[in-house]
């Protein structure tokens, strides 16, 4: 497959690309900063733009595939930090300009949410999707508008949900469900989602569904 990675430079982002071309796809890396993609491949392509630009994600999104949204605007790795966005909705507008560059709103979208949108808030136990929403309110506010122009879209998308990521080795264990509980203490490593999100690329049995991932 041709894909195009969003959210590229980022922590789950890389992880998607080397995912992605180890799996054999042609892979895009849709990226603000051209120095901060480490990653070399005959199968890469890096693309400057940024998400908040129509243009610029149209002409990324022209010819794939399919889209991996990892957009975010609270980077966590310590390098990361001082590229924080806080106020700005990088995930709903980024991704409603993924959607209106799918031609006529088709073809396969893969999003990276989180756990506490949509219905896992009622799958966190003892008050957990309280709680997340509570601590990161913007942020959370952001991916419920996100999911919202997804699941109103005409494209075989996946909503993945991960529970607090960590920057710990893969472990292969990977839980994914649309009812999947999860707590506060609930963890996902970012290589484990990386490949979940890679792995689901061509599996119409997670078509149009939100789907919940732990460890």
């Amino acid at each position: 497959m041709n894909v195009v990675v969003f959210g590229a430079t980022g922590s789950t982002g890389r992880l998607v690309a080397e995912s992605a071309l180890s799996a054999g796809h042609v892979v895009t890396a849709f990226v603000r900063d051209i120095k901060r993609m480490p990653l070399t491949h005959p199968k890469l392509r890096i693309v400057k733009g940024d998400a908040m630009d129509p243009a610029s994600v149209a002409s990324a999104v022209r010819g794939m595939d399919a889209v991996i949204c990892t957009l975010g605007a609270i980077p966590q790795a310590k390098d990361d930090r001082g590229r924080r966005q806080p106020g700005v909705p990088v995930c709903s507008v980024g991704t409603m300009n993924i959607l209106a560059a799918m031609p006529r709103g088709r073809g396969r979208l893969i999003v990276e949410s989180s756990v506490s949108v949509g219905e896992s808030y009622r799958t966190g136990s003892f008050g957990a999707g309280f709680l997340v929403k509570l601590a990161l309110k913007e942020v959370m506010a952001d991916k419920e508008k996100q999911e919202a122009a997804v699941r109103e879209s005409d494209c075989d998308w996946t909503i993945v949900r991960p529970a607090t990521l960590t920057f710990k080795p893969a472990r292969g264990n990977l839980k994914a469900g649309t009812d999947l509980r999860w707590n506060i203490t609930s963890t996902a490593t970012r290589a484990d989602v990386a490949e979940y999100l890679v792995k689901i690329l061509d599996d119409p049995a997670t078509f149009r569904k939100a789907i919940t991932v732990r460890n």
